[in-house]
């Protein structure tokens, strides 16, 4: 009999625990800032299981970190955005505190798994899942199965190169789909295009403060063209990166969330177009590109629904 998960949902900003049933209601949540010393993150971590499990039968964690994570140890490696997570060996840490078996995976992979799970790709077996915010993530899921890869890293999708000589990513490289396609291209771009054009409305915004990805969609859903020209281009650059994806991976839905979809059509209209440009059929014929359903729950119900107990069956059912 499947009992309730927890997922936790750490961010660079923020935490978010949850209790999760097996049908992917949230029955509870909290949040705390994140922390950025390793002490307190592994203290606040804690603490919000605690006081979401409260009063709740909960069978499972499952903790969805940022970055790249070594499975076999339950420890980041590596996490642009959350420096003080890596290295902290989770399980060793948290699991005596909460008293319930824990698991480590990472957010995208988490958050693809939410899609699957509950959201755009439910009733699929095939799943690509992007999400767009100040970097990149992603997570594929392939006859029902998630793609970790040999050490639990896989699934990089953010960090595949689209453009040789591209502008520097966080990462160190150079022309990845995080650097062309994320909400900090956008807001990168949208700078550029007011210097272009002063006289835009992202020019009248650039002569007051420094404009920002969410300017962008904001005046582009306004009209504004230098900013429905900066959204094109960024979906011009994800369809590349799509086209990669639907070749290798023959999803039958690939699903984009995050913050910058609230661009919506204005980036997927270009993203459709130059993904069927570039993909082989018959994989371009099936796939179906769609906004990502979830939202920002996606991390925290994918997470629950990682969760496994004591026998390493999955918390939630399959």
């Amino acid at each position: 009999m499947a009992s309730n998960a927890v997922g936790v949902d750490v961010g660079g900003t923020k935490i978010a625990a949850g209790v999760v049933s097996p049908e992917g209601e949230i029955l509870a949540e909290v949040r705390y800032p994140t922390p950025h010393s390793p002490e307190k993150l592994v203290e606040t971590i804690v603490r919000s299981i605690r006081e979401v499990s409260d009063g709740h039968e909960v069978g499972g964690v499952c903790l969805a970190v940022p970055g790249h994570i070594l499975a076999q140890e339950n420890k980041v490696v590596f996490s642009a955005n959350l420096h003080a997570i890596e290295g902290i060996p989770l399980k060793d840490e948290v699991e005596p505190e909460i008293g319930v078996p824990l698991t480590i995976e990472n957010d995208a992979s988490a958050a693809a798994w939410g899609e699957f799970r509950f959201g755009a790709g439910s009733e699929v077996d095939h799943l690509v899942f992007i999400t767009l915010g100040t970097g990149i993530g992603g997570g594929v899921i392939s006859h029902g199965v998630l793609l970790r890869g040999a050490q639990g890293s896989g699934g990089e999708l953010g960090h595949v190169t689209v453009h040789a000589t591209g502008p520097r990513c966080a990462c160190g490289n150079r022309g990845c789909l995080e650097a062309l396609a994320s909400g900090t291209a956008i807001g990168r771009r949208g700078r550029a295009a007011a210097v272009e054009k002063p006289e835009s409305a992202l020019g009248r915004i650039a002569a007051r403060r420094q404009v920002l990805g969410e300017d962008v969609t904001e005046l582009a859903r306004e009209g504004d063209e230098a900013a429905i020209s900066v959204l094109e281009e960024t979906g011009v650059w994800l369809g590349i990166g799509l086209a990669g994806f639907v070749n290798v991976f023959n999803p039958e839905v690939a699903a984009v969330g995050g913050g910058a979809m609230a661009a919506g059509d204005l980036i997927l209209a270009s993203a459709r177009r130059e993904m069927r440009l570039r993909a082989r059929p018959p994989s371009r014929d099936l796939v179906e590109v769609q906004v990502a359903t979830l939202g920002p729950k996606s991390g925290l119900l994918g997470a629950a629904a990682l969760a496994r107990d004591e026998s390493g069956a999955y918390v939630l059912g399959e």
